[in-house]
């Protein structure tokens, strides 16, 4: 005679088991919204933020998982045991944050939940271990590779070295009160136009003090407005829109845009201050190249510069020199032996950037966008062309058109550097590249 409980004890044993699975996977969509929400939030681009998703996803065998960003918002979807979806969603903090070492924090929790069979409890408490820190390095040597950074910039556009010192030290006033802005939550537009504004008074007042001419003054004041240019945002926007992420991109391209726009306000403003000093005849405003070597050098140092500014940690500091390296001699090669015009060098460099950055991302666990960056801010910013408009525009003669070609330089710079990585994408699909790893 068969037991008549048998049929209930099987099936109050099934219950907690899809019990648990539901709970396995309400921590699954938990970790995976967080997770997308801190890639975000630390700079990394929508497509790269979504395949990092769907990886963790896959090896816990959410296979039908679904993952959609909408500008800051993430929504993971998936279907349970008894065919119900299931979705959680997030919101990133800012589009507009750039912290390198912290994108590699998450890069690594998110390859340690593929590689080693996290469950999705370790997984969370090892995301919110990434997202708290440490940081790399004290708190000034963010501010100490702001700058070097400007430090480099300004002598590869032709700043004395005095000029260069006064341009670190605006850096570090104007992005000192960056952060201030910051904490205070001042919207965006109006604390960069204030940040464009105090550049402009102190680089007129540094000659006004006959420190500087006015040539060796707009360079420190071209130095600080490039670094305040949303390269980062035109970057990941770029790379959003090569992947048809037509909104995240839209979202993004607003954010650049307001930056842009506080820019310019903030340059309007510095040269109506202007125009109300007399500031002699408008000369020929020559200044010095440095020979091709010590630029490659100054590019160098910029691109570590940039990595601390960037909050990289140790293992980007050498990664980030060669990127500072090659990309420079490729930008020289083109512009003395290929005779390319500097505007076209810089995007064209860009690529080949691109393409060395994903190509030694993964064997180096780093972000492909962070290797991008430090080699294009320290060797290909257009801060020469910003400081030719500079001039000709404080002597009231219209330099719209270096500005303009600045803006594009910048847009092609974010464009070629996702060509690259969408390149190398392309390549490394091909069976004679896969053979050599």
């Amino acid at each position: 005679m068969s037991n008549p409980s048998g049929a209930s004890d099987s099936a109050s044993n099934q219950e907690p088991t899809e019990a648990g699975d539901d709970r396995q996977i309400g921590a699954a969509l938990e970790f995976l919204t967080e997770l997308a929400s801190s890639t975000l939030e630390s700079g990394y681009a929508t497509e790269a933020s979504m395949l990092m998703v769907r990886s963790c996803a896959a090896a816990w065998g959410l296979d039908d998982v679904s993952v959609s960003g909408l500008g800051r918002v993430v929504i993971v979807q998936c279907v349970d045991s008894e065919g119900r979806a299931l979705s959680r969603l997030s919101e990133a903090s800012s589009l507009d944050a750039y912290d390198c070492d912290r994108m590699r924090r998450v890069k690594d929790v998110a390859r340690k939940a593929v590689l080693e069979n996290l469950t999705p409890a370790e997984a969370c408490d090892l995301l919110k271990r990434a997202d708290a820190g440490p940081q790399p390095f004290p708190w000034w040597s963010v501010q100490a590779g702001g700058v070097l950074l400007a430090f480099c910039i300004c002598l590869q556009i032709g700043g004395s070295a005095l000029a260069a010192g006064l341009a670190a030290g605006t850096q570090l006033v104007v992005n000192l009160s960056g952060r201030a802005f910051g904490m205070h939550n001042v919207p965006k537009f109006v604390a960069v136009a204030v940040q464009a504004s105090m550049a402009g008074a102190l680089g007129g007042t540094f000659h006004l003090l006959g420190w500087l001419s006015v040539a060796q003054a707009a360079t420190v004041i071209a130095t600080a407005w490039v670094l305040i240019a949303p390269l980062p945002q035109l970057m990941s926007t770029a790379i959003d829109v090569v992947s048809s992420d037509s909104l995240t991109a839209l979202a993004r391209a607003l954010g650049a845009a307001l930056i842009i726009g506080g820019i310019t306000l903030g340059g309007l403003l510095t040269l109506a201050l202007a125009w109300r000093f007399d500031l002699g005849i408008a000369g020929d405003a020559v200044l010095p190249v440095l020979p091709v070597w010590l630029g490659i050098c100054f590019a160098i140092l910029g691109a570590i510069g940039n990595a601390l500014f960037n909050v990289g940690g140790r293992n980007l500091l050498l990664p980030a020199a060669v990127a500072g390296l090659v990309t420079a001699s490729v930008n020289q090669s083109l512009i003395h032996i290929g005779h390319v015009p500097s505007a076209w060098a810089g995007p064209l460099a860009a690529i080949v950037l691109g393409m060395l950055a994903a190509a030694s991302a993964d064997r180096l666990r780093l972000p492909v966008s962070a290797l991008a960056l430090v080699g294009i801010t320290g060797a290909l910013l257009p801060g020469l062309i910003v400081c030719q408009g500079l001039i000709l525009s404080v002597y009231k003669v219209s330099g719209i058109g270096y500005f303009v070609q600045a803006a594009a330089v910048c847009v092609g710079l974010g464009l070629g550097a996702s060509f690259g990585v969408y390149l190398w994408s392309v390549l490394a699909r091909r069976p004679w590249a896969a053979s050599t790893d």
